[in-house]
């Protein structure tokens, strides 16, 4: 039988050894969690650039089809196409689709090179909505659309489909821009602009915003949660409301990095995490006209003749810009 003093001891040798090796443990998830933390930025425990987002295997797949195409939209022109156009919409948004049509987007009015327009859609629930939108894709032909619910939580949806579609069947175009469809166009600045360019690779132009927070009220439209978004800073991204240009050599490799960049619905935060992740800086130009109320009938639309894109504007700002691109003297 042992003695009392050597079962004591015994326990406290368990116990000794018991919490060295707890310890130890400790010390070894710490040790793993710090180098994921800060040694891999884009592992699922860092959680490190945007908690999760960027992984070697797609985590957000697109597996949508597109029900509307236009694949022949550039098969005539080939190598010469300048740019694509694509405009996100909204299905009862006509009036706007017609507005742009009319002025901007009107290709007898293309300043020496060639420019596609077309407008993205996804899908609605609403039958009679849908049919209004084939019959003017009927008369038009410059309506894609894929099979995704059309909504605002799947803007990204959206944005992905854009590079997609330019992919597919309009590769060889020296470069895409995206804007929306409350936003007016100056395709001579904008050719102007990517011309005169030393940067002609690599690119993405645009309204560019930087070391801007996240917002955390739930109630706020740009509303982003911890759990999607854990930094507490955002990527450099190009709004999406004034638009952006990326040059056709890179919009393959953006699009590969989409599908294995965690999805967040506020697309042009989503477009810049992926350019985070390629290593490419975005541009900057005060061109793109952002982030304030503009009312035309307010202010001399003259004044508007140095930009290259003017956003939030209804269909009757979009005739009095361009008017006024006509008549101005610049």
């Amino acid at each position: 039988m042992l003695a009392p003093g050597f079962r004591a001891s015994s326990r406290i040798f368990t116990w000794f050894l018991m919490a060295s090796l707890l310890g130890i443990i400790s010390l070894i998830v710490l040790v793993v969690w710090v180098i994921g933390y800060h040694g891999n930025p884009y592992s699922e425990t860092a959680n490190q650039k945007y908690s999760s987002e960027v992984v070697k295997k797609p985590i957000n797949p697109h597996p949508y089809r597109f029900t509307m195409a236009h694949e022949d939209k550039c098969e005539r022109d080939g190598n010469d196409v300048f740019l694509v156009i694509i405009v996100h919409t909204a299905h009862d948004h006509v009036t706007q689709r017609q507005a742009i049509r009319a002025t901007w987007a009107n290709e007898s009015n293309t300043p020496g090179v060639e420019i596609k327009t077309l407008f993205a859609l996804g899908t609605t629930d609403q039958q009679d909505l849908q049919r209004e939108v084939e019959k003017e894709d009927a008369i038009f032909g410059d309506i894609i659309q894929e099979n995704f619910l059309d909504s605002y939580k799947n803007l990204t949806l959206k944005a992905v489909m854009t590079l997609k579609w330019f992919l597919d069947f309009c590769p060889n175009a020296a470069y895409l821009m995206k804007i929306d469809d409350d936003t007016y166009v100056n395709l001579d600045n904008l050719i102007a602009t990517l011309l005169g360019m030393e940067q002609k690779s690599q690119l993405v132009l645009g309204n560019i915003h930087t070391k801007d927070k996240p917002i955390r009220k739930v109630e706020n439209k740009w509303y982003l949660s911890r759990y999607s978004f854990l930094r507490e800073s955002l990527p450099s991204f190009a709004s999406g409301g004034s638009g952006y240009v990326i040059s056709g050599d890179i919009v393959r490799s953006l699009y590969e990095t989409s599908l294995r960049t965690k999805y967040i619905y506020l697309e042009d935060v989503f477009i810049g995490m992926c350019l985070e992740t390629l290593g490419i800086t975005p541009v900057h130009n005060g061109g793109f006209l952002c982030c304030q109320r503009v009312d035309i009938d307010d202010r001399y639309p003259c004044a508007y003749q140095h930009h290259i894109t003017v956003h939030g504007l209804s269909a009757l700002g979009m005739s009095v810009l361009s008017r006024a691109e006509r008549e101005c003297v610049l």
